[in-house]
């Protein structure tokens, strides 16, 4: 620390934060000095260059906002602490002999502390400069996650390395050209969650597991099942099932069926994904561990399977990735050691037979050098903690843990970053309960069983309101879509009054309905008014009127043109009437038009200055038809999956609507889909398609959709 000669300003904000949180977070004022509680800095007490002044009145300054602060919510019983002890403690800064003794005193006691809470990252560092002769600049970052495993934060990891010489990153190699492009792997991942949650069924990792295939099939295998699921596909009725399973088939084709250069390449592109998701897993197991334990090499080799390698391809995954962080890693569990002949290892009978052979082998059963490592008993077991919280178990792996709030050196940091990884995901599993709750509520149960099977998964030992269990929300949410289903195939296919009825009667009870939406959709549009007409009333405000429509369950936008020449909503209601009291002044009514809206599909609007109206189904500016059937709905991850019905070929600009009634641009896209992945959990926005024409809206008769109609 610099000397200072003279004290700063007291900052009681920066005081709170810097002071009293890391006081609380060493458990209490015992565990730190009266130089850190009143913030007098102790290099300068310690040579003496402090007025005496200044320092009694930084200690009043302390003393009042300690009695500001009794009433906080995080620190009233600490705050309550140091008023009590107030005299005790700041005895020895008032008399400046004293003081300087104290200063001494004290600083010898941070050095010792600043030793334990640095002994994580003093030792990863000097494994590096071992090895390398200084610190990579690439592994700069990595250190940065050691040190906050120990509390530490960025400056003071940095003000650590300035000590070391760092050395420049070795050049990364070129990356290889993927067989098969990013936006291609994303659009299958996204298939293959869409055809898991339509069946009900586990989502298939790959296209291969989607036939039912493993990684060493050929193409003549792929072509027959491939062949197989194309007639089955062609039995199913024309839903969102038939076209997401028609999709998959076209990707099977493009990059299966294509021969085995063509598999290979997709293998690549799987292993290559799966390595994106395991490489900072590995990278937190070798940061925490300093090294790849055997259970962390295990659960990593399962989950690479689970993304769809073999079991072979995923150990040598996982070896690459730890080999890539300098991590040694331990054999897996119960993997033999490997043997010098390699026939034994190619013929099980032979295993079996020299099964009596390797008794004796047991040798390395070092059980009884384990088990006196009950250091271990002074702390919890991290590796059972972990097995309940990848278990999804967190509420066991927090009663397991304790409190680690008295645990030291590396075992301490370790335990306090499985804590706060645990705090995590009970903090989501709270909040997935909330959003459950809320789609439950408003009888969106296909989402509702989403988020159920996610809790299950990650979070099942921890209750919602009124004790359910995240089994009884699935059961429940499983059950609602289930019976939907039933309802929907049940779905007359004419008279046409008849099937929307039906329709509208799934939707009640199951309001996302994928297929029902769908199917109500494709219906026909509704009756535009054959007229509107907008006058000014003696107060001033415009009535606007229009033809009452004959159909049922229909509603009308109302909008009126600006003098910017852009349309602005004015209303939306199920009346034939409306009333503008915030038009603009003036002697002549503004310009209104009036859509009508049925189902998510709207007619074609009508102006109240009768200007001829424009055909939506084929634009002639155009040539390109209209979008259509938005829809919006949240899938893995919380991202929202927004699709809609138009020309793949087309060039459309998509929008969301922001809290406060504006717009933002979301992207501009070819195609009919787009993924929205900064949405927070809670209500889907509104989002908003416009077909674009040489890159640009082709003015305000664009055509256009958007989710809520």
């Amino acid at each position: 620390m610099a000397e200072r000669p003279q004290l700063d300003p007291f900052d009681p904000n920066g005081y709170r934060k810097r002071v009293l949180a890391a006081v609380e977070r060493r458990g209490g004022p015992d565990e730190s000095d009266p130089f850190e509680l009143y913030d007098v800095p102790v290099d300068a007490a310690a040579a003496g260059t402090l007025d005496d002044a200044a320092v009694v009145a930084r200690i009043d300054e302390v003393w009042g906002f300690w009695q500001r602060q009794r009433d906080h919510p995080k620190y009233r019983v600490l705050v309550g602490e140091l008023v009590a002890t107030h005299d005790v403690r700041c005895a020895d800064l008032r008399d400046p002999g004293r003081r300087r003794l104290a200063a001494v005193a004290a600083r010898a006691v941070r050095e010792r502390r600043d030793a334990a809470r640095y002994q994580l990252l003093d030792a990863a560092i000097a494994r590096l400069v071992d090895r390398h002769g200084g610190v990579p600049q690439d592994k700069v970052d990595g250190l940065h996650d050691v040190g906050a495993l120990a509390g530490l934060d960025r400056a003071e990891v940095s003000a650590r390395l300035n000590r070391h010489r760092l050395l420049p990153a070795a050049p990364a190699p070129a990356p290889a050209v993927a067989a098969v492009g990013p936006e291609q792997r994303r659009q299958i991942r996204v298939l293959l969650d869409e055809f898991g949650r339509l069946t009900g069924s586990p989502v298939p990792p790959t296209l291969l597991a989607l036939l039912g295939l493993g990684t060493d099939a050929g193409p003549e295998e792929v072509t027959e099942r491939a062949t197989g699921w194309r007639a089955r596909a062609r039995e199913l009725p024309p839903d969102r099932l038939r076209v997401v399973v028609d999709e998959l088939l076209v990707h099977v084709a493009d990059l299966l069926e294509a021969g085995p250069r063509a598999i290979g390449g997709y293998l690549a592109a799987v292993e290559a994904d799966a390595a994106d998701t395991l490489r900072p897993q590995v990278r937190a197991a070798v940061l925490v561990e300093d090294r790849l334990v055997a259970e962390d090499h295990a659960h990593l080799v399962d989950a690479a399977v689970d993304a769809g390698l073999d079991r072979a391809s995923a150990a040598a995954l996982v070896a690459r990735l730890a080999a890539e962080l300098g991590a040694e890693v331990e054999p897996l569990p119960g993997a033999s050691p490997p043997a010098r002949d390699p026939a034994p290892a190619r013929d099980p009978a032979p295993a079996r037979d020299l099964a009596p052979a390797r008794d004796p082998a047991p040798a390395p059963d070092p059980a009884p050098p384990r088990e006196p490592v009950p250091p271990r008993a002074a702390g919890p077991d991290l590796r059972e903690v972990r097995r309940s919280l990848r278990g999804g178990r967190p509420r066991a792996a927090v009663a397991l843990l304790g409190d680690v709030r008295g645990l030291d050196g590396a075992s301490g940091a370790q335990a306090r970053a499985l804590a706060a990884e645990i705090e995590t995901v009970l903090a989501d599993a709270a909040r997935t309960w909330l959003v459950l709750d809320a789609a439950r509520a408003a009888r969106r149960w296909v989402e509702a069983a989403g988020l159920a099977d996610r809790l299950r998964r990650t979070a099942s030992d921890v209750p919602g309101p009124g004790g359910r269990t995240a089994a009884d929300a699935a059961s429940e949410a499983g059950a609602r879509v289930a019976a939907a289903d039933r309802a929907f195939a049940l779905v007359p296919t004419a008279p046409a009054v008849d099937r929307v009825r039906a329709l509208r009667a799934v939707l009640e009870a199951c309001v996302d309905h994928v297929a029902a939406s769908e199917a109500l959709w494709r219906q026909a549009a509704p009756v535009a008014p054959a007229w509107v007409s907008a006058a000014r009333d003696a107060a001033g405000a415009v009535l606007v009127l229009w033809q009452p429509s004959t159909e049922a369950g229909v509603t009308h936008k109302v909008e009126r043109l600006t003098g910017e020449g852009a349309w602005r909503v004015v209303g939306r209601t199920t009346d034939a009437t409306i009333e503008d009291g915030g038009a603009p002044p003036g002697v002549e009514a503004p310009v209104y038009r009036v859509t009508t809206l049925r189902d998510g599909r709207g007619s074609e609007p009508v102006r109240s200055d009768g200007s001829p109206r424009i055909p939506t189904a084929t634009q002639p500016a155009t040539g390109r038809p209209e979008p259509s059937g938005v829809h919006a709905e949240r899938g893995a991850g919380g991202v929202v999956h927004v699709r809609w019905t138009g020309d793949p070929d087309a060039q459309y600009r998509v929008r969301r609507r922001r809290a406060d009634g504006g717009w933002s641009v979301l992207a501009r896209v070819r195609g009919t889909s787009v993924d929205d992945g900064n949405v927070p959990l809670g209500n889907l926005p509104v989002y908003e398609v416009v077909l674009l024409v040489d890159g640009a809206s082709p003015g305000d008769v664009v055509p256009r959709a958007c989710s809520d109609g």
